[in-house]
C-alpha cells in the first residue's frame, strides 16, 4: 500500500472514530466514559481537539448537547421526588426557582455603584 492511499485510509478511520466519540459525548457528557465507549484514549481526544479546529468545535457542542440532556433527566427525577411529596425536593425547588422562596435575588429601585478588588498572591 502506498503512502497516500495509506494516508486516506487512517482519514477515514478516524472520520468515523471521531463521529463515534462524538455520539458518546452527546448521550454521556463524560469525556472518560465517552471515550472508554468508543475504545479511544484520552490523549488521543485531546490531540484531536488540538490538532482538528471543526473537531474542537463539534466536540464542545456534543458535550453542551450531553449536558443539556443529563440536566432534562435530573429535572425529571426532581419533579419525580416532589410528585411523591420528598420535602427536600420541593424546598430545593422553591430555593431555586420560586421568587417568594428564593432570598438571593435582589430587586433595586435604582442604579448601584460596584467596584471589585482583586489581589492575587502568588
Amino acid at each position: 500500500m502506498n503512502n497516500k492511499k495509506k494516508q486516506e485510509s487512517i482519514k477515514k478511520r478516524q472520520a468515523i472514530q471521531k463521529d463515534e466519540l462524538l455520539d458518546h459525548l452527546r448521550r454521556y457528557p463524560i469525556i472518560q466514559v465517552a471515550c472508554e465507549k468508543s475504545h479511544i484514549g484520552r490523549q488521543t481526544y485531546y490531540r484531536w481537539k488540538n490538532e482538528d479546529e471543526e473537531f474542537l468545535k463539534s466536540a464542545d457542542i456534543a458535550l453542551a448537547e450531553g449536558e443539556e440532556l443529563f440536566n432534562d433527566l435530573g429535572e425529571h427525577q426532581l419533579l419525580t421526588l416532589m410528585k411523591d411529596k420528598h420535602w427536600p425536593a420541593i424546598r430545593y425547588w422553591l430555593d431555586k426557582r420560586h421568587p417568594k422562596f428564593n432570598k438571593t435575588i435582589l430587586h433595586l429601585d435604582e442604579p448601584v455603584e460596584i467596584s471589585f478588588n482583586y489581589n492575587q498572591k502568588h
